[in-house]
């Protein structure tokens, strides 16, 4: 049984219930009170449209007005050795340590923007969404049609938050536009937070699928255009497959996963399925309005490596480890070894802070919009790739009841063989060499995208991550001390109980 505690409001929870425009703490007679400026119909629309750019930037860049963190998304990275750094930016460093250690959830600690960036700014965007919502209960756009049309990004907005929440923290507060604001809110576990939010993916697949809506192309640039009721319903699909997926924080977990359900998402995602042609989620960055901080930073040579157990997975010749010398770059099999990552020897950084954390390697997919590049933070760059979509649909297929391993293949032969000319997977290869094939594919495929890395790495058992590495994060100490909770956190070789 689930025992659930109530908290004042204040914090984060505060923020959800008196809304994204107003403030707690102090009166600003430049800021308008929520409930005036939420009865312009105007107001309320831009509103709406305001928070599909406020999730995006959350999810690539730690934030829309953040001035160059990549929070908690290179620290997935290194933790679950996709890449490798040992900068003290971004919580590289010291997370990166081995043996691993517990992540600092330290309030002035120089890390700490790991755990508060992401609960922060999801909650801002959480809050902005309940404000629509709330408004659109009683107010119109214009037309029952128009109103509904803002309805649904706002969902969109609010759904997407709620699953980067539930993959990310061990618990959080749920507040919907429904809750009572005169009831406090509870924290309740991640499973809570997973559950409610496929209930809030449910709503919108059900309402979007009734509509043929063409939103602005503002509202997501993207060069396929703007954005429609049936992209959003597919898009919607697989964020549901993934927000069921990925949510395992071990392989015990995983295994209990409904992957029947996960299966019936993906195949009406944006994979390939049976709701049309494939496509990949694409924006188009301007470096004012819209960017990625993945790939500025991921994708530079400079800052951000490519740790040596993906390379060695590539090409065995190369230790899965940088061990003080620089290996030849050598041949693969894989064409993605040349065409996605640069060799660019010797390592960067100090050695004498781990050799390990070092590597000649670096991810050069979309360097073209990389920090370095002629127009940085500029370009064409997917935030959720078909194949993304495709791997998590033939996951679910092995891993389900009626296990249909040959179309599991011919998904994973989508990029193992479509890019990488690798012998076709077969499904005589059988189960768990077809669930490698995917971990591989994964490991080379969805780098620098939807900043997924350490959630579907954690529950994998061919390469599993590291003994000690956290596999969930806290809640952010300066909200526990204002709460006044106690300050816990996880990680470290025997405080990873959770990851196991």
């Amino acid at each position: 049984m689930q025992t659930k505690k109530t908290y004042p409001l204040i914090g984060a929870a505060a923020v959800l219930f008196a809304g994204a425009c107003n403030n707690l703490d102090v009166t600003n007679p430049n800021q308008p009170d929520v409930q005036r400026a939420l009865s312009s119909p105007s107001d309320v629309q831009a509103l709406a449209q305001s928070t599909i750019r406020s999730w995006y930037m959350t999810s690539v860049s730690a934030g829309p007005d953040d001035g160059g963190d990549v929070t908690p998304y290179i620290f997935g990275c290194v933790t679950s050795d996709v890449c490798t750094m040992n900068f003290g930016n971004f919580g590289a460093r010291f997370n990166n340590l081995e043996p691993r250690i517990p992540y600092g959830n330290i309030s002035s600690g120089g890390d700490r923007t790991v755990a508060q960036t992401p609960w922060d700014y999801n909650y801002g965007t959480i809050g902005a969404t309940n404000d629509v919502l709330r408004a659109l209960k009683t107010l119109s756009l214009g037309s029952a049609d128009q109103t509904e049309q803002y309805k649904e990004e706002a969902q969109f907005s609010q759904a997407a938050s709620y699953t980067y929440l539930s993959m990310e923290f061990d618990q959080a507060f749920v507040v919907t536009e429904n809750s009572d604001p005169a009831i406090p809110p509870s924290l309740v576990d991640h499973t809570a937070v997973r559950d409610t939010t496929l209930r809030m993916w449910d709503d919108l697949i059900a309402a979007s699928a009734q509509h043929s809506y063409t939103y602005t192309i503002t509202d997501l640039p993207s060069p396929d255009g703007a954005l429609t009721s049936k992209k959003i319903n597919r898009i919607a699909n697989t964020m549901a497959a993934m927000t069921l997926a990925y949510h395992a924080r071990n392989a015990t977990q995983a295994a209990a996963v409904d992957w029947a359900r996960v299966a019936a998402y993906a195949d009406k995602g944006i994979g390939t399925g049976s709701a049309g042609a494939a496509f990949d989620v694409v924006v188009q960055e301007d470096a004012s309005q819209w960017w990625s901080y993945l790939v500025g930073y991921g994708d530079l040579p400079d800052w951000v490596r490519t740790d040596h157990r993906v390379i060695n997975r590539m090409n065995p010749a190369v230790p899965p480890k940088y061990n003080g010398v620089d290996p030849p770059q050598g041949t693969s099999a894989d064409a993605r070894y040349t065409s996605d990552y640069g060799y660019v020897p010797p390592p960067i950084g100090d050695p004498g802070r781990g050799i390990y954390m070092q590597s000649d390697f670096y991810h050069q997919r979309y360097a073209f919009a990389n920090y370095e590049s002629t127009n940085p933070l500029v370009g064409n760059l997917p935030y959720l790739l078909a194949a993304e979509s495709d791997l998590i649909h033939a996951e679910a297929l092995i891993r389900s009841g009626t296990p249909d391993l040959a179309t599991a293949a011919t998904l994973i032969n989508k990029t193992r063989v479509g890019r990488g000319t690798l012998t076709p997977a077969t499904a005589g290869d059988g189960s768990a060499t077809l669930l490698s094939y995917i971990s591989y594919e994964r490991d080379i495929e969805i780098t620098n995208t939807s900043g997924t890395t350490l959630y579907w790495r954690r529950a994998v058992t061919d390469q599993p991550i590291q003994a000690g590495t956290p596999c969930q994060l806290p809640i952010p100490a300066k909200e526990l001390e204002t709460l006044g909770l106690p300050i816990y956190t996880f990680g470290g070789v025997g405080n990873d109980a959770a990851c196991k």
